[in-house]
């Protein structure tokens, strides 16, 4: 037909495939280098430049503008990824070569490491979109109750050890999700302590954490304020409460 073909067997379709492969090609390269704004240059275990790059160049730093006047971040930054990398962690070497695994030199709960790492995240609450916390105490957000299943509150806490550690004070709500997120435990020391909800078993007469023994209920990471909590103290909150799976000793209802 004419006006179909351009040149010999080049044509109106060819032009088009062409086309959509060329711009497959560039959103590719665009996600892939837009992916690499955190965690760029790679790094070896000792903090060394990576000597494997990858195929893809480092993009250019790039402002982003925080919500609720929490300022600006420029990524990727070497002052950002800095202020993001924990030092000198209690880990040692298993091997010599990289890709290996490091195994941790103390009490992996208390130094954070392995099972029970954390990030160092910003230590300051999640907020919703309308600047306020988005976690807290279910006592202080109105209009919340429990509306099905058993209210914990009360309860006395159970250890995977089968001891009685405290009892359950108040629930700690993610009030633009509805859900909850951690249970408030007054421990037999009379310390204050959450838990994350997933890691909690409520049962008609009583609360289990099968993932901590009695000894370690005080060790989790306390919050600074009584009414908000941090990312940084969720981090460290979940990942000692979860890393006793592995490094709890001594429990015994594993699958109760």
């Amino acid at each position: 037909m004419v006006g179909v073909n351009f040149f010999g067997n080049f044509d109106l379709a060819s032009l088009s495939i062409w086309l959509f492969w060329g711009f497959f090609a560039l959103l590719i390269y665009y996600l892939q280098t837009e992916n690499m704004r955190e965690g760029y240059p790679l790094e070896t275990e000792d903090g060394l430049a990576a000597p494997n790059q990858g195929p893809f160049p480092v993009p250019k730093p790039k402002t982003f503008k925080l919500p609720h006047g929490k300022g600006d971040v420029v990524v990727p930054s070497a002052e950002n990824e800095a202020a993001h990398r924990r030092q000198n962690l209690a880990l040692a070497r298993t091997a010599v070569s990289e890709g290996f695994p490091h195994a941790p030199t103390g009490d992996a709960m208390d130094d954070g490491v392995g099972p029970a790492s954390w990030v160092p995240r910003k230590d300051e609450p999640e907020l919703d979109g309308h600047g306020h916390a988005k976690i807290v105490p279910m006592a202080n957000a109105k209009g919340f109750h429990v509306s099905a299943g058993r209210d914990p509150r009360g309860l006395p806490v159970q250890g995977g050890d089968l001891e009685v550690v405290g009892r359950v004070v108040d629930m700690w709500v993610d009030a633009p999700e509805q859900l909850v997120r951690y249970l408030e435990i007054e421990t037999n020391s009379g310390a204050r302590r959450l838990v994350p909800m997933t890691l909690a078993k409520i049962w008609a007469d009583r609360v289990r954490v099968n993932a901590l023994t009695q000894d370690r209920f005080d060790g989790i990471p306390a919050t600074k304020s009584q009414t908000t909590i941090t990312k940084l103290e969720e981090d460290k909150i979940s990942a000692y409460v979860a890393a006793g799976y592995m490094y709890a000793k001594g429990r015994k209802g594993i699958f109760g």
